[in-house]
């Protein structure tokens, strides 16, 4: 994040849209994960040539991202099932793990900042979260277990039993997704790295919202 930053005070801090993101600071996350700086059109102007160099510079010092595992085929393969999927799903900047969009049957009162443990339907796993949003009934989650929630002491968790995952967002990392398609993708938090499907509503740069949440893969 601090290299983010430093790429940040480096360009023009417009907010234009024209290099395709609608914030600065999206941009400056994914010129770190390759993007060209040279989408930001005022970056080639005589004024900012300097800052262009600079923001090289930063990324020339990084090391090499690691690539993503690929199974034979060339696409990434489930461990659990051993499907194919289109890409991983990592967390957001700042955030530990991808974004759940959950629907929770239980009447169990629940509100933002407690702690859940719940089961998503079709998985076999518990699963422990902290509810950092609600939205027309639907909760959305970031995931703290399952394992290491077990034994853990210093949180109380509210049991609310069956929840349907409605939508997962976070960092694509492998194939670039359409709007509108149906991908196959592994939440890269998930303990059993199985693959899951869903239809892609929205993209922006490496950012994306998948929802029609499914376990099943066809």
């Amino acid at each position: 994040m601090e290299n983010v930053k430093k790429i940040l005070k480096l360009l023009p801090g417009f907010n234009c849209g024209a290099c395709g993101y609608k914030r600065c600071d999206t941009f400056a996350e994914d010129i770190l994960k390759g993007k060209s700086v040279n989408d930001c059109p005022f970056l080639l102007k005589e004024e900012f040539k300097g800052n262009l160099q600079k923001i090289n510079d930063i990324k020339g010092s990084l090391k090499e991202t690691p690539k993503v595992p690929l199974c034979s085929s060339g696409k990434l393969k489930g461990l659990l099932d051993g499907y194919e999927a289109d890409f991983l799903l990592d967390p957001l900047p700042k955030e530990h793990s991808c974004r759940e969009t959950l629907i929770i049957l239980s009447k169990t009162p629940i509100k933002m900042g407690d702690h859940i443990k719940y089961r998503p339907l079709a998985c076999p796993i518990p699963h422990f979260a902290e509810i950092i949003g609600e939205s027309h009934g639907m909760y959305v989650v970031h995931l703290e277990g399952p394992c290491n929630r077990f034994s853990d002491s210093k949180k109380e968790y509210k049991e609310v039993g069956i929840a349907l995952i409605a939508a997962f967002e976070g960092i694509y990392r492998g194939k670039p997704p359409e709007v509108g398609k149906t991908v196959k993708f592994i939440p890269t938090h998930c303990m059993m790295q199985k693959v899951h499907s869903g239809v892609v509503v929205e993209v922006e740069g490496n950012r994306v919202l998948i929802e029609g949440i499914d376990l099943k893969v066809w």
